[in-house]
């Protein structure tokens, strides 16, 4: 479109500087460099808005790499190298905390654990050994296997892969793999080869564009056709046979021929500034501000917006594939139940609890203390994440971890730690009081649940008090652990055993060396109490799923955790419910769903992806589409996920035509963030490649942005209709008025200058106006548009249809027959008809050819009669703008109007400037002398005012009047949302609650507790429905 009129502002400046009227010359260059003008705004715009995306990005990401340094062991000396300095062969020293910069075998280890979620996607974490003792173990574990394979973590294992995290402790790795051949780097590699695909909406804005221009070029030709035929009749053929008393007139000599010329030059410029017209320049303004607007309004929302076209994709968003860890968990395992003979599942966003919520007896509150901060290492923040939740959990209580520590722990300590193996820690602590031997030492263990429960063989009771542990006991507590891992709970037991004198001292003997159980924990132990842990979701995902749901976004969860927590965390977010359960293929596993689809192939070679084609080239499918197809319907989970199974089910969604947003905050997930149409990345827990992959990052990690970048995409895409409604009623208006102007009076009623005011300074003042309407909570009561959705809906097309008939008659009429009932009270511009009280005709010529104003123009100006007509245009646009608000049948136009001060500010520029240049304007806007009479500013606000008269009863006629055009969104509930339908229904009257009142941001958190409140209190079914409370509030 930008290229079409820079083709047409050369061509009208060329022949409006080369072949203008003398008189017209000064201003004959002024309508082709406004076209350039409102191509430079547009491409500045856009550009600028893209740079200074980049530059804030680029900053942030500079600011973060710039502390990127680790410890490298070279010629002998430790050394502080850069990580991009990092070479194969350097030793570089592993620390708590640190993210591992290239891949690598570790050499030597202490207490290493690794948190590999953001590369594999399992939140557990695994420990890491010397490669050399990896070694040794895993060819023990195949004597033992006999040759057959174990699992994938039966041995250690030596390596670290770039792009994961150290949890705890410290050791040495040597750097074997970097640059662009280790994880970090393939990744970073496969990202570039997504090459740029043109958006849904760009698509049906390049449609709508052409079909104008086809319309303008078709009106252009025809006009140009009719002129050149009427001048070959009136110079040829009337003249050569003297009809209507012509004398003859042919081309005798050359000056003759140079007129011509330059009167076929004219039927040209005729033509093209139809086509100008036609063409609507003001519609990629109205894109980039509608965009640079949402832009800067969503992040306000924390939705920090990488590229800008990713705004308004999000309003076609039907699919959301999200990661779990991090995304719809917060990736931090956190204590949710406790159990002391009774389950007390603790309020974990309440931070006001304390020991005394849970535990009723001051016995339990002083072991669980003393387990807690004595049997664990290291800090709340770096630790096992396991003990991570356990430390938390005490420091939200009110414990004071270090004094415990200093007070219980000896020096030197007693410790027996944790392994995958023993599946249990025990620490010996001192001045523990007068225990049950008169001793003060007491010893006490943590682990698995089950693996404590068999040590013991007491427990204390709700009271505090210790009794012994009989079978029917020891069943309910088994029962309780079952009970928590349904829940997809990590449980862990708590017990202690008072010790003997001279018990627990240094030498400890091993009674099984197979599974390293020392002597002091062989049984007689007391337990204390059950946890259970888990990675929890976070707060607002349950409702931010259930409003995704009844706005028809079907949410899918893709994890590397197994089938049983998967579907324990989808059905906690409301992704699955016992329905869906039901049905065929709704839980899978990540590798048996590839082979089901056979893997990736390339529609353009026919070869299995990747393939040699180059970026632009290559086009990735499903092998099998029509298993994706009968599964995609129910599918919602996908467990034990890798990478190439994410990136796959994007990859098969957007090629049935689903637009897909994708969530993640690992390195993992860049491929499908880059893949996806929308990639959303964390920004607080999101890796480096995340992030760059990514089209928006969400700045606070909150999963409800998703739904206002949803609700922002869609009313970014009603904000361009609207315009669009508006702009093509008004440049159809000017079309057909230019049209049949030119072929019946050989001159356009609306003159270039006039139409520069109309397409460029009103058209891209109303792109200001209608691109900033604010988004409102109904727009997400209705399915997304699909794909292949009309940009004009039959609604729309009803208001420019009937809106365009009717100005364009109003235009005919005075235009044509305004000297026989358009008033002139100003008898100076009857001219020759002083006794006729109406306008006199401001046509250049007749029906017949025959000079009417033309005559009086070069003495008397411009005519009254075609200023009134220009007035009366430009009055009923500027009202229609108020029309174009609605692209529904909303009856009430005037809804909201207050809200939004850029409208309202716009809507008097205009009318204020509309009446300076009519009344000032004279000679440069081809205005009659001296303006307007009030009497005909009266009559050009009434017909005004009658355009919204005329628009509330087009909203009356039934839409199916009207043709559809394009392809119909049939999604039905069942692909596009599992209960979206009757999600919307119930929340009418939620809705009516919500209404109007969209800004009010100081009552999240009141609004957001009482609706948590108030679902703890609900019937089961109706749990979606009330999730979507709190954040609807918070949206408005």
């Amino acid at each position: 479109m930008l290229k079409l009129l820079l083709v047409c502002a050369c061509v009208d400046i060329g022949f409006g500087l080369g072949f203008a009227d003398p008189h017209d010359r000064s201003h004959a260059w002024i309508e082709g460099f406004a076209i350039f003008l409102a191509v430079f705004i547009v491409v500045f715009v856009g550009s600028y808005n893209d740079y200074k995306k980049e530059d804030q990005f680029f900053k942030l990401y500079a600011l973060d790499q710039e502390g990127k340094f680790v410890t490298c062991l070279r010629n002998g000396n430790e050394e502080q190298v850069h990580i991009g300095d990092i070479v194969v062969g350097d030793l570089v020293a592993i620390k708590a905390g640190m993210d591992v910069p290239v891949d690598g075998l570790v050499v030597k280890s202490s207490g290493v654990l690794a948190n590999e979620s953001a590369m594999t996607g399992e939140s557990d974490e695994l420990k890491k050994e010397a490669f050399a003792l990896c070694m040794n173990r895993l060819r023990e574990k195949e004597a033992d296997l006999g040759g057959k394979k174990g699992g994938p973590h039966d041995v250690t294992s030596p390596v670290l892969l770039s792009g994961t995290q150290i949890s705890t402790g410290e050791g040495w790795f040597i750097a074997l793999v970097v640059g662009k051949h280790s994880c970090d780097g393939k990744i970073k590699a496969k990202l570039e080869q997504n090459s740029e695909e043109m958006t849904p909406l760009q698509v049906k804005l390049e449609q709508i564009g052409e079909d104008l221009g086809k319309m303008g070029m078709y009106a252009a030709v025809f006009t140009l056709h009719i002129l050149l035929l009427r001048f070959f009749i009136e110079k040829f053929v009337q003249r050569s046979m003297n009809l209507y008393g012509y004398e003859p007139d042919w081309p005798s000599d050359k000056h003759n021929l140079k007129q011509y010329f330059v009167e076929w030059l004219s039927y040209l410029l005729v033509a093209v500034a139809i086509i100008v017209v036609a063409v609507p320049e003001g519609l990629p303004l109205a894109v980039m501000i509608t965009l640079a607007y949402s832009v800067r309004k969503m992040l306000q929302d924390q939705n920090f917006v990488k590229k800008l076209a990713s705004c308004e994709i999000m309003g076609g968003a039907n699919n959301i594939c999200s990661d779990k860890t991090g995304t719809l968990t917060m990736n931090q395992m956190t204590v949710t139940n406790v159990y002391v003979g009774v389950d007390k599942p603790i309020k974990v966003n309440d931070a006001t609890y304390s020991w005394k919520d849970y535990l009723s007896n001051d016995r339990h509150q002083e072991l669980f203390n003393q387990a807690i901060a004595c049997n664990t290492q290291g800090s709340a923040e770096h630790s096992s994440a396991t003990e991570q939740a356990m430390l938390k959990m005490m420091k939200k209580l009110g414990a004071d971890v270090d004094q415990i520590r200093k007070t219980h722990i000896p020096e030197p300590y007693i410790r027996f730690q944790f392994t995958s193996k023993r599946k249990r820690m025990s620490t010996v602590i001192n001045k523990c009081g007068q225990t049950e031997h008169g001793h003060d030492a007491r010893c006490h263990m943590k682990g698995a649940a089950e693996i404590v429960l068999e040590c013991c063989s007491s427990y204390l009771n709700e009271s505090g008090q210790r009794v012994p542990l009989n079978d029917g006991i020891k069943q309910e507590f088994l029962n309780v652990i079952t009970l928590y891992a349904s829940q997809s709970l990590r449980t862990i037991s708590f017990a202690y055993k008072d010790l003997k004198a001279g018990e627990g001292g240094p030498n400890h003997d091993i009674i099984n060396d197979g599974d390293y159980l020392y002597e002091i924990e062989k049984g007689g132990y007391t337990l204390v109490g059950i946890i259970g842990i888990k990675d929890v979701i976070r707060k607002e995902v349950p409702e931010a799923v259930a409003l995704c749901q009844k706005a028809g976004i079907t949410v899918r969860m893709v994890t590397g955790d197994n089938l049983i927590t998967a579907k324990a965390i989808a059905k906690e977010c409301g992704i699955l419910n016992d329905e869906l359960l039901n049905k065929p293929d709704s839980v899978m596993e990540g590798p048996e769903f590839y082979k089901r689809m056979g893997g990736l192939i390339c529609r353009t070679c026919k070869n299995m992806s990747p393939c040699s084609c180059g970026p632009k080239e290559v086009k990735e499918g499903v092998l099998n589409l029509e298993a994706f197809k009968s599964i995609h319907k129910n599918l919602r989970v996908l467990a034990r996920s890798r990478p190439e199974d994410k990136y796959l089910l994007v990859t098969g969604l957007k090629e049935l035509g689903d637009v897909v947003a994708v969530t993640g905050d690992g390195t993992n997930d860049a491929p499908a963030l880059k893949k996806a149409d929308v990639g959303f990345a964390m920004g607080i827990t999101g890796t480096e490649i995340a992030k760059h992959a990514a089209a928006i990052i969400i700045m606070d990690d909150n999963f409800a942005s998703i739904v206002k970048a949803c609700m922002w995409g869609r009313n970014i895409y009603d904000n361009i209709r609207k315009f669009l409604q508006f702009q093509i009623t008004v440049s159809l208006v000017a079309l057909f008025t230019a049209f049949i102007g030119s072929v019946v009076l050989k001159d356009s009623p609306l003159q270039p200058i006039q139409l520069l005011w109309v397409n460029l300074i009103i058209d891209s003042l109303a792109a200001l106006a209608l691109a900033t309407e604010p988004p409102k909570i109904e727009l997400l009561d209705r399915p997304p548009q699909g794909r292949d959705e009309y940009i004009i809906s039959r609604k729309m097309l009803k208001q420019i249809v009937g809106m365009a008939l009717y100005m364009v008659a109003i235009m005919y009429a005075i235009c044509f027959a305004g000297e026989y009932f358009f008033p002139e009270p100003d008898v100076e511009y009857r001219f020759d008809r002083p006794d006729v009280p109406y306008v006199y005709p401001g046509r250049h010529y007749d029906w017949d050819g025959t000079p009417l104003f033309k005559k009086f123009e070069k003495e008397k100006g411009s005519s009254r009669q075609l200023s009134n007509v220009f007035n009366i245009f430009v009055v009923m646009a500027i009202f229609n703008i108020l029309n174009a608000r609605i692209i529904n049948d909303d009856k009430n136009i005037f809804k909201g109007l207050l809200n939004n001060n850029v409208f309202c500010f716009v809507f008097l520029f205009i009318g204020i400037g509309q009446g300076i240049i009519v009344e000032f304007g004279s000679s440069a806007m081809k205005i009659s002398e001296g303006g307007l009479h009030g009497y005909h500013w009266l009559i050009a606000v009434v017909l005004g005012f009658t355009t919204w008269i005329l628009s509330f009863f087009l909203k009356l006629l039934p839409e199916t009047i009207c043709p559809q055009f394009g392809k119909q969104n049939n999604k039905t509930d069942d692909e596009g949302s599992a209960h979206g339908s009757a999600l919307r229904k119930q929340n009418s009257s939620l809705r009516g609650k919500l209404r109007g009142s969209f800004r009010n941001h100081s009552k999240q958190g009141s609004l957001r507790q009482q609706n948590s409140d108030q679902r703890a209190n609900s019937h089961k079914k109706q749990q979606s429905v009330q999730n979507s409370a709190p954040v609807e509030k918070e949206l408005k």
